[in-house]
């Protein structure tokens, strides 16, 4: 699968699923963590995905892009455990993409509210959020 961004062509080069996830990890070093509404998921279902990263990273460090189905919201026990550095040790930074006005809201709550061990930002499309991952590689 191929997929254009940022005029540079990426390419996934490995795929898991790890319910309710789907960990894609790109050509450009990116891990993209794609969360779905059809399952619930909580601090366990994080903790799996963070054995799944470190593999397909060889336990080393990359940034992480994160987008969410339109209905699935992270339960407040599960954003509080996320933002502690600790709970996932492979990634650089976090670039969140909110593309409704929930994921909006519990972002901006989330970086208020949450002290995030890691680099962290909302954005409105995938290509402003890629374009800021790459200055952490």
């Amino acid at each position: 699968m191929k997929i254009l961004a940022l005029d540079k062509r990426v390419e996934i080069i490995a795929t898991e699923v790890c319910e309710p996830f789907m960990v894609k990890l790109r050509s450009d070093g990116i891990i993209h963590l794609h969360t779905s509404s059809n399952l619930e998921f909580n601090i366990e279902s994080l903790k799996q995905f963070n054995s799944v990263m470190g593999k397909m990273l060889n336990y080393k460090q990359t940034p992480l892009l994160i987008t969410l189905d339109e209905f699935a919201i992270p339960l407040v026990e599960t954003r509080v455990f996320w933002a502690k550095k600790e709970s996932c040790p492979y990634a650089l930074a976090d670039a969140y993409v909110a593309t409704n006005f929930g994921h909006k809201f519990i972002g901006n709550f989330y970086l208020k509210f949450n002290k995030q061990g890691r680099p962290t930002k909302i954005f409105a499309t995938e290509q402003e959020a890629v374009s800021w991952l790459r200055t952490f590689l």
